[in-house]
């Protein structure tokens, strides 16, 4: 069979492909350890295979297995709600992903087994994200596409609120989204949750609600005396360096489901603690794979962001890592209280209407109350 040289973002999309997935799986995996001279002999994965200088080269049948590969079990699996919808427990976050590439982005993690979409006007790229979605031929109904109403909108009043969601589902060439959430609980945000409570119940253009960068007093205090439809997941940031376990938990003895986002510290977490590298050494895996795999043992739906494809791809091959104690106890312990404090003065700048309406000239339909 013809080799063909592979550049190194595409053997790195290789190897993530190929990871056993158990002796007892129907279908077992051939591991490719494409580093350091070594490959796992077939029939042997435990056992390496010389290569020596052919380490670069990956055959076409490899390519073609790569191209009808299933669908990692991370994505396959799905979180039953407190209203009896269900979530994907990975989605592809597109915050920061530009608008000339969120199209081919998109189609690469669809194409990559990802069925949960993580959207927001903020994001500026709703568009391009319904161009992909339309082109990969996907029915709707395999789908998880959430939505977020950005502060300036939620300032303006009900009408602007109803106004963005319509507007984003213009863009994403949708019938439905499958979950809006109230961007920060900014000022107007009770009112804007009760404007897509609306949209829930009257129009069914939203299934269900989401919170998103919510404490435990702005929902107790704000949200909770006054709703007809509860919250289903509550958006917030979570990875080592910043786990509120009080906040996780109040939520999940409510039934509502934390959704991580920045999983991954936006690929600084090795400038936070060069001992992460040493975890994904001994767990035989990259960063970025031993701190999704955390995120999903704490039973997080998360959202990892990347504008690699190899690593779209390599995200999602994590069911066969597994924590020993130590590490597990290590990285969940290391939110000290400068975390707390800083993610509290962060809250302050973030949690105001956005006096910039970054969204409510296209999203707000003039804005106004209702």
């Amino acid at each position: 069979c013809p080799r063909l040289r592979r550049t190194t973002e595409e053997r790195s999309m290789l190897r993530a492909s190929f990871v056993v997935r158990g002796s007892s799986s129907s279908n077992l995996r051939l591991r490719l350890g494409l580093r350091k001279g070594r490959r796992m002999s077939k029939g042997r994965p435990g056992r390496p295979e010389k290569l020596g200088p052919l380490v670069d080269l990956v055959t076409q049948e490899e390519v073609d297995a790569y191209d009808n590969r299933e669908v990692p079990e991370v994505l396959s699996i799905k979180y039953l709600l407190n209203d009896q919808t269900e979530m994907p427990r990975m989605g592809y976050g597109l915050y920061q992903v530009p608008r000339s590439e969120a199209k081919a982005l998109t189609l690469e993690a669809l194409k990559a087994g990802y069925r949960h979409l993580d959207c927001a006007s903020f994001y500026g790229n709703e568009a391009e994200v319904g161009e992909a979605i339309a082109e990969s031929g996907i029915e709707r109904s395999e789908l998880y596409v959430a939505t977020k109403v950005w502060t300036d909108c939620i300032g303006a009043g009900p009408s602007a609120v109803k106004a963005s969601i319509r507007k984003s589902l213009e863009l994403l060439k949708l019938d439905y989204v499958d979950c809006a959430y109230v961007h920060w609980p900014c000022p107007g945000h009770v009112e804007a949750y009760k404007a897509i409570e609306d949209l829930v119940l009257d129009e069914g253009v939203v299934k269900s609600i989401g919170l998103s960068n919510y404490r435990v007093q702005d929902y107790v205090r704000d949200i909770q005396p006054v709703m007809r439809v509860r919250p289903v997941v509550n958006q917030i940031e979570v990875n080592p360096w910043l786990y509120r376990k009080q906040c996780v938990e109040h939520f999940a003895n409510l039934a509502i489901r934390t959704v991580a986002y920045k999983p991954l510290l936006r690929g600084k977490a090795m400038t936070k603690d060069p001992k992460l590298g040493e975890i994904a050494k001994d767990m035989d895996c990259t960063p970025a794979q031993a701190l999704l795999r955390w995120a999903i043992d704490k039973g997080f739906i998360v959202l990892p962001r990347s504008t690699d494809p190899g690593r779209i791809r390599e995200n999602i091959h994590i069911n066969r890592l597994k924590f020993i104690q130590p590490h597990m106890t290590y990285l969940s312990n290391l939110t000290n209280e400068d975390a707390i404090t800083d993610y509290e003065e962060h809250f302050k700048k973030r949690a105001i209407v956005d006096p910039d309406n970054p969204t409510l000239p296209l999203y707000g339909g003039g804005g106004g109350a209702s």
